[in-house]
């Protein structure tokens, strides 16, 4: 109902005549359609989370953990695009500070995730801190303007080539001002990069 006829104009009622119950039966379980809402996406939040926990076990090193992240959420919010521009492309519903906040929630999950990654090829020193969260940031940009130039272009389910073409600059960048930090990789880092 809020894809079809939006946020504002779908009502409590019209919502529980197409659930084929009552607006007050939509409200025993539901604080109005906030709370609709949200329920909505954080039973979707939540799935893509667990995902993203489960990343790091699965993925051949740092860069290959940090792309599976992006790779991961680029496609969770393409398959669920009411969901990502409602959290996270500036669409939430006006005035609401719980959809506000779970929105803000996935984007620090998001953020720290690959800082995880980038922090285990980059190192923990108070330095790095700061290009680690530096580098999440730049992935994360690139990997939204990749949802949204997809959204734009209706680009096809298997956007791997694209994100990849977006990233690895981005992944080069971060790997050649670590190996320019430390005068010389040593051959565990300069491998880890593939």
């Amino acid at each position: 109902m809020f894809e079809q006829v939006g946020f504002e104009a779908a009502t409590v009622r019209s919502i529980g005549a197409e659930a084929g119950v009552s607006a007050a039966a939509v409200y025993i379980y539901f604080d109005g359609k906030e709370g609709l809402v949200l329920a909505a996406c954080e039973l979707k939040v939540t799935a893509l989370k667990a995902r993203l926990g489960a990343l790091e076990r699965e993925a051949s090193g740092p860069m290959g953990h940090a792309f599976a992240i992006l790779e991961t959420t680029t496609a969770w919010a393409l398959q669920n695009l009411d969901v990502y521009e409602l959290l996270l492309a500036g669409t939430g519903v006006q005035g609401s500070e719980k959809i506000w906040a779970l929105g803000r929630e996935l984007d620090a999950a998001c953020l720290r995730e690959l800082e995880t990654a980038l922090v285990a090829f980059m190192g923990r020193s108070p330095d790095d801190r700061a290009r680690v969260e530096t580098g999440a940031r730049a992935l994360w940009a690139v990997a939204n303007g990749v949802i949204c130039l997809c959204r734009r272009l209706d680009c096809p389910e298997a956007i791997g080539p694209l994100l990849s073409a977006a990233v690895t600059p981005v992944l080069k960048e971060i790997v050649t001002a670590e190996v320019d930090t430390l005068g010389a990789a040593s051959p565990h880092r300069a491998a880890s990069v593939h």
